[in-house]
């Protein structure tokens, strides 16, 4: 695929922002037909640019959202540690990175009762030798 252009960003940002805008409305947004918008759009899915349109939801019930950051015990690894969080159902995402810091973990409960007793129960796990809790108190941009 050629390389993205400035129209490819911006339709790209619109669809992060809000993946139900319809084609017409995209065009308008980037001053071109429907028909190249259209066009356009295929073009990135078929290149793999545009993987999947998806849903995020709102703010009723704002769940807790909180980044556990953990450190590794001495003689695991990712392989170790990532398969138990994996079938959490409040673990949003898993990062391995390199640092002091092994593995960042995205989770989301439904409050700070629900977030301590997984911090618990994620601090037990086999391989697990440091867990540091970072709830996010606002965000302030969150793209796709």
């Amino acid at each position: 695929m050629k390389t993205l252009d400035d129209t490819d960003r911006k339709l790209i940002a619109l669809l992060q922002d809000n993946a139900r805008l319809s084609t017409v409305a995209l065009a308008k947004a980037v001053g071109l037909a429907r028909s190249s918008v259209q066009e356009r759009l295929q073009r990135l899915e078929s290149a793999g640019v545009i993987a999947q349109y998806t849903l995020r939801l709102g703010s009723g019930g704002d769940p807790l959202r909180a980044w556990l950051l953990l450190r590794y015990g001495e003689g695991f690894s990712c392989d170790d540690v990532v398969p138990p969080l994996i079938v959490l159902p409040q673990v949003r995402a898993i990062h391995s990175v390199a640092g002091e810091i092994d593995l960042m973990v995205l989770v989301e409960t439904a409050g700070p009762g629900e977030l301590a007793d997984l911090r618990e129960r994620v601090a037990a796990l086999k391989g697990v030798d440091d867990v540091t809790t970072l709830p996010v108190l606002r965000t302030a941009l969150e793209r796709g």
